[in-house]
C-alpha cells in the first residue's frame, strides 16, 4: 500500500515551525506543502491569498490529500471546507476543521497518518445523487467520476444533445455501470406547453431524445421542468393541456423503460401549477407522475413558503434538489450557506416512510465536498472523525 498525501497547509513561518513534523511524517506519508512564497518555499505556492478548493481543483490525482493539518488554526486558509478528507487544526481548534492535531510533532505525525488512512466517509452516500453534465462526465471530470464512487445525475444540455453521439453514450454506460444513475432533461429555452405549436414540438423532440439517451443509460429517474411563466401562461388550465399533448407520451416512454418522470419546481409561484400539470398528464392518458422538490428554487423564485411546497407534493415526491442561497437568486450554495430551512428539510425526510431520491447541485468540483458536508445538517456526521 502507498503512502497516502498528506497536506500541510500554512506561511512560510508556520512551514519553518512544522519542518519536525515534517521530518516525523517522512517514509510514512507524502508531504505536499501549500501556502504563499516566502521563506521555506512551499511545494505548491498558492499566492498570498491561499484557496485550498482552487488547489484541488488543479491537482493531479496522484496528489489529492488523504489528510490536511492547518498550520495555524487561527487564520486558516480559504477552503478547508471544500475538501474531500479529513481536515484536522494543529494543536488548537479551528472553526472549519474537523478535529485537532496534537501539538506534538510526532504525535501529530501520528494523527495524520491514521487521519488519512481512515479517511472521510458518509454512510449516507448511497442515497445521494450529485448532478454532472454529460459533457463533464466525459471530459474534464472524466477521471474523477471514474475514481469516486457516486451516484450521477447526468445531465443532458443542448450542448450534449449535438455534439455527443453513440460512440459517447457507450463510453457514459461504461462509466455508470453499477451506479444509480438519475438524469436532468433539457430545459434552456423550452416550452413544451407553449401555444405556439411549433415552439412546444420542438421543445418536445429535444426532451424526447433525451429520454431515449436516459433509457440507454439505463436512468431510474428524469427530471423535467414545465417551463412555465406566470407571465406568458396566464391561463393556468390551458398550459396544462397542451404541456400534457407532449408530457403525456414522453412519460410513458420512460415508465415503460423503468424510470419515473419527475416535474421540478422552478419559476412557479406555488405547487398548484405543479399539481395541475400533474393532473392533466394522467388525464392524457399518461402514468403516475411525481415531482422533485428543489428547495432553493422554492427559496429564491418563490413566495410560498418550504412547508407549504412540501404539504402538497410530499405525497407524489420522488426527488428533491439540495442547494442552498440568500434568497435573491439561484445561487447552488452548499446546504447551511444560505436562508433554507434545513432543519426542516431533515424533519420531513424523517416523517417519510419512503424517502425520495437526494440529488446535490454543486457546480464545480470542490464545491461538492463543501456540498457533502453542508449535507451533514440534514443526514449526519461522517462515520467517524479522526481524533474527533
Amino acid at each position: 500500500m502507498s503512502a497516502p498525501v498528506v497536506w500541510l497547509a500554512g506561511s512560510a513561518t508556520a512551514r519553518k515551525r512544522a519542518a519536525s513534523l515534517i521530518a516525523a511524517l517522512d517514509g510514512r506519508a507524502q508531504t505536499l506543502t501549500l501556502g504563499p512564497a516566502g521563506g521555506l518555499e512551499p511545494d505548491l505556492v498558492l499566492g498570498p491569498q491561499p484557496d485550498l478548493a482552487l488547489a484541488l481543483e488543479a491537482c493531479p490525482l496522484e496528489l489529492r490529500p488523504g489528510a490536511l493539518l492547518v498550520l495555524e488554526p487561527d487564520t486558516p486558509p480559504d477552503g478547508v471546507q471544500g475538501l474531500p478528507c479529513p481536515t484536522l487544526a494543529w494543536g488548537a481548534e479551528c472553526a472549519t476543521c474537523d478535529a485537532v492535531a496534537p501539538a506534538e510533532p510526532a504525535e501529530a505525525a501520528q494523527a495524520m497518518v491514521q487521519a488519512a488512512q481512515e479517511g472521510r466517509s458518509w454512510p449516507w452516500l448511497e442515497r445521494v445523487n450529485v448532478n454532472l453534465p454529460l459533457r463533464d462526465l466525459l471530459g474534464r471530470y472524466a477521471p474523477l467520476a471514474s475514481s469516486l464512487a457516486v451516484n450521477p445525475e447526468v445531465g443532458m444540455d443542448h450542448q450534449a444533445l449535438d455534439s455527443l453521439g453513440e460512440e459517447d453514450l457507450a463510453q457514459a454506460k461504461q462509466v455508470l455501470t453499477g451506479r444509480r444513475v438519475s438524469v436532468h432533461m433539457p430545459f434552456m429555452d423550452l416550452s413544451p406547453g407553449s401555444p405556439d405549436p411549433a415552439v412546444a414540438g420542438l421543445s418536445v423532440q429535444r426532451l424526447q431524445k433525451a429520454a431515449g439517451w436516459a433509457l440507454e443509460l439505463g436512468a431510474i429517474r428524469a427530471v423535467v421542468h414545465l417551463g412555465y411563466s406566470p407571465d406568458t401562461h396566464r391561463d393556468l388550465g390551458e398550459f396544462c393541456r397542451r404541456l400534457a399533448k407532449g408530457f403525456a407520451p414522453l412519460a410513458e416512454r420512460l415508465h415503460q423503460g423503468g424510470c419515473r418522470m419527475v416535474i421540478e419546481n422552478t419559476f412557479e409561484p406555488g405547487p398548484e401549477v405543479l399539481l395541475a400539470a400533474r393532473e392533466a398528464i394522467i388525464q392524457a392518458k399518461g402514468p403516475e407522475v411525481g415531482f422533485c422538490l428543489d428547495v432553493g428554487h422554492a427559496c429564491c423564485f418563490s413566495t410560498t413558503s418550504l412547508p407549504d411546497w412540501w404539504l402538497a407534493l410530499a405525497p407524489y415526491l420522488g426527488e428533491m434538489h439540495l442547494h442552498d442561497n440568500d434568497g435573491t437568486f439561484d445561487h447552488h450554495h452548499p446546504p447551511g450557506c444560505g436562508m433554507v430551512d434545513w432543519a426542516f428539510v431533515g424533519r420531513a425526510l424523517a416523517s417519510l416512510q419512503t424517502p425520495p431520491l437526494l440529488t446535490i447541485e454543486p457546480h464545480f468540483e470542490s464545491n461538492l465536498w463543501a456540498f457533502l458536508r453542508g449535507l451533514e445538517k440534514v443526514l449526519g456526521a461522517p462515520s467517524s472523525y479522526p481524533n474527533g
